[in-house]
Parts: structure tokens; C-alpha cells; sequence
């Protein structure tokens, strides 16, 4: 019988160790259609709660089972699937209006018979990194509102099922109003321990930033499930 218990311990080792090493790391990049990178973009594979985001400059890091198909997302694209591949550079496609190129303020005219006389509707746009977004683009993209002068690209994340001592990254990208417009990147992780209680948790994480030149705090969730 301790023949058996032995070799059957040996076997479940030798297949964990197999599905452990036929993982294959990938990097890649995600941008949008003028190749600018794509800020907190989240890549999942495809069937898994396997997950992880992209940083400031776009880049990922994750590792992946063999043939494994990548679901990408962001706020303002569209949703997009494609194989897995090494060095990989994914383009989103945009899901809203965007004005490219753009160095003038812009203005919509009406036709004349609308009109009394010549008249013109300005369009509020908005600068962020080096593209010029519409207002509706822009708050599409950072939809949680901290106060007038800060805005979130999300304030929770659904980091799917988790065991403890496993780690999970994602990042939270910070639009800074009353500073033009300038977009911060924070990278957060989160690791459950042994204490950490069984089942569904939603996990408050708190992460630090400025607001007209002091520190501000903003409260981030993780909705995990812990095996």
C-alpha cells in the first residue's frame, strides 16, 4: 500500500511539474491605430482567469499554456481576440470619434438655412500624452470621477479565482485635470496569503497620488475568489 501512495504522489508531482514547464512566457505591446500606446489595457487568456494589464508604455509580461488565445480590452476600443504569440504587437481598434492631428481648436458650422446669421459652435477638446481626444472620448476612458481634478480608468478589478501566494498585476491609470490633462500610471499587485479567508472577497487596496501638489489616497477594490 506504501508502494502505491508513493507512486501515485510521484506521478501527480511529475504531471504538475509537466503543466508548470508547458508554460511559455509571453511579452507583447498594445496600441491604437497611430501606434500610441494603450494605457491599463487588460489581456486575458481565453478561457482562463489567467490575466494581467499593460503598463504606461503599453507592454505586458504573462505567462500562457501552449495555442492560447489572447482577449484584449480597453475602454474605448473594441474588444479584441488573437493568438498568443512572443514580442506580439496588438492594435485596438478606437470604438469612438477621435481627432487626429489636430493643432487648431476645431469648430462645427451650421448649415445657413439653420441660421440667422453666420455662426459657429466651438468643440471642447482635450490633451492627453500626444493625442487630441473629444471631451466624451476622454471621459469614456477615464470614467470614475475622484473629484473635478482627478479621474480613474477604473476603481475595481476582477482578479478572477486566486490560491494563496499567487500574485496578480494590474495597473490603474490616473487622469490629472488640473495639470493639462497628464495621465499617471500606477502598477498594483495583489498576493493572498494563508489567512486570507476562503471564497468570494472584495479586497480593498489603497494607492497614493497627488492632487494640486499633496498627497491624495484613492481606494482601489479586488474582487477575488480565493481557493
Amino acid at each position: 500500500m506504501n508502494v502505491l501512495k508513493r507512486f501515485l504522489l510521484s506521478f501527480m508531482l511529475m504531471l504538475t511539474c509537466t503543466i508548470v514547464y508547458a508554460q511559455t512566457e509571453i511579452t507583447g505591446t498594445v496600441v491604437d491605430e497611430t501606434g500610441e500606446a494603450v494605457i491599463g489595457a487588460t489581456v486575458v487568456e481565453k478561457g482562463t482567469s489567467n490575466s494581467t494589464g499593460t503598463d504606461f508604455d503599453g507592454n505586458f509580461v504573462i505567462k500562457v499554456n501552449p495555442g492560447a488565445t489572447f482577449v484584449v480590452s480597453s475602454l474605448g476600443y473594441e474588444k479584441m481576440e488573437v493568438a498568443a504569440e512572443n514580442g506580439m504587437t496588438i492594435t485596438l481598434k478606437f470604438n469612438g470619434v477621435e481627432l487626429k492631428d489636430v493643432v487648431e481648436v476645431a469648430y462645427q458650422v451650421l448649415p445657413k438655412a439653420d441660421l440667422t446669421g453666420a455662426e459657429r459652435k466651438r468643440v471642447k477638446l482635450s490633451m492627453t500624452r500626444n493625442s487630441i481626444l473629444s471631451e466624451e472620448t476622454l471621459m469614456k476612458r477615464f470614467p470614475i470621477a475622484v473629484s473635478e481634478n482627478l479621474r480613474l480608468s477604473t476603481d475595481r478589478f476582477d482578479l478572477g479565482v486566486m490560491h494563496p501566494g499567487e500574485t496578480k498585476e494590474r495597473n490603474v491609470v490616473v487622469l490629472h485635470r488640473d495639470e493639462n490633462d497628464r495621465t499617471e500610471t500606477l502598477a498594483i499587485s495583489y498576493t493572498p496569503d494563508e489567512k486570507t479567508p476562503k471564497g468570494l472577497q472584495h479586497i480593498p487596496y489603497t494607492v497614493t497620488t497627488t492632487e494640486q501638489g499633496k498627497p491624495r489616497q484613492l481606494t482601489i477594490t479586488f474582487d477575488v475568489m480565493i481557493k
